[in-house]
């Protein structure tokens, strides 16, 4: 039985104060040009609510020839919202038109990528808008929400869609996604992400480098796994980033900006890191019907047919990603719905570890 829907809160809107209506009015010429039909009329633009940190991302209706289609625009971060370091913005389209092509990972339809400024000021690229809802993490979805109100049966079919495509992320052939590689970094995959973290670090901080994490990135360095399997990363896979229908089963994976070649326990660690995140660090109750850790990691490893090894290497390394993640936003960004704070990643990794709450974030 659904219970009844609770007043919500709004989650915010992260605007980089872009002009909609001259977006429109460009968008409106490129697109005519795209679809070859003489004119396009474009007679909505707005923003995601709690989505769109690291990138511009803007809902949009198109008209045309008596049709209309709901897209999505996504376009790539100046230098004062840039959230990441080397964004290869192009990935993000490219990843998305292979996964359309290989393997069962649900992904939205890419349909046009623009590398010239012109237009938008910046590179973008538009795509087919997904139907469903999206467990947002503001407010938290295991407070309040549409997912707070459906039932344990329903919330553990979304849970297990979810993980189904999860496990399905790490069956995607290399082969088919040969421009994530980055052998600039190294030759394997946790040797390539160790490297662009560390120079993340520099990046993002400069020289006001917390000792906290000059220590843990000591010791990932020094205990990194030997060996291992190398498959296609998510990157940021957790339950915020998934869409789902009306019966509870997943629609589309989104988000594919840190999308890496490394080891496949890479996004279960991400993914158990924010499933705690948003539950029990903010003393929320998991729902019912969510898997617990340990249900997360035996049903991945029976999917997959892969040993969740290391996993404490992997989930140290998922919490100290993102707490930079959560120090440069704080620190860097100039959005007013982002407000400067430490984040609880960094505890949390230290935790893990054993060391004292840190004091220098």
């Amino acid at each position: 039985m659904i219970r009844k829907a609770r007043a919500m809160k709004q989650a915010p809107v992260f605007s980089k104060g872009r002009d909609l209506d001259a977006t429109a009015t460009a968008l409106r010429a490129w697109l005519a040009a795209r679809l070859d039909v003489p004119a396009v009329e474009i007679d909505r633009l707005d923003y995601p609510r709690g989505a769109g940190i690291s990138n511009e991302t803007i809902l949009i209706r198109v008209r045309h020839g008596g049709t209309a289609e709901e897209l999505v625009l996504r376009i790539a971060p100046a230098p004062e919202f840039q959230m990441f370091f080397e964004p290869k913005f192009r990935i993000q389209y490219d990843i998305l038109v292979a996964l359309r092509q290989h393997g069962d990972v649900r992904v939205p339809e890419a349909l046009w990528f623009e590398e010239d400024p012109g237009p938008l000021g910046r590179p973008f690229y538009l795509m087919r808008r997904m139907t469903g809802r999206v467990p947002v993490s503001m407010p938290v979805y295991n407070r309040e929400g549409w997912l707070a109100d459906a039932t344990p049966e329903q919330r553990r079919v979304l849970w297990d869609s979810a993980v189904e495509q999860l496990a399905a992320v790490t069956r995607v052939p290399v082969a088919a996604v040969p421009f994530v590689d980055r052998p600039e970094h190294g030759p394997t995959g946790d040797e390539q992400q160790l490297t662009y973290w560390q120079r993340y670090i520099a990046w993002a901080l400069g020289d006001d480098v917390p000792a906290t994490v000059r220590t843990l990135m000591g010791w990932l360095t020094e205990n990194r796994p030997a060996g291992g399997t190398t498959v296609l990363s998510w990157g940021d896979a957790r339950m915020g980033n998934i869409m789902f229908g009306d019966d509870f089963r997943v629609v589309g994976v989104m988000d594919w900006e840190q999308a890496a070649l490394t080891d496949p326990a890479a996004d279960l660690a991400w993914w158990l890191l924010f499933d705690e995140m948003h539950s029990t660090a903010q003393d929320v109750a998991r729902l019912p019907g969510l898997g617990t850790r340990a249900e997360t990691i035996d049903r991945w490893q029976r999917l997959t047919g892969l040993r969740a090894d290391n996993l404490l290497w992997h989930e140290v390394f998922a919490g100290l990603k993102a707490g930079l993640l959560s120090l440069h936003t704080g620190r860097s960004l100039r959005l007013p719905s982002v407000k400067p704070r430490r984040g609880p990643y960094i505890p949390h990794v230290c935790r893990l570890l054993g060391l004292p709450d840190p004091e220098d974030l």
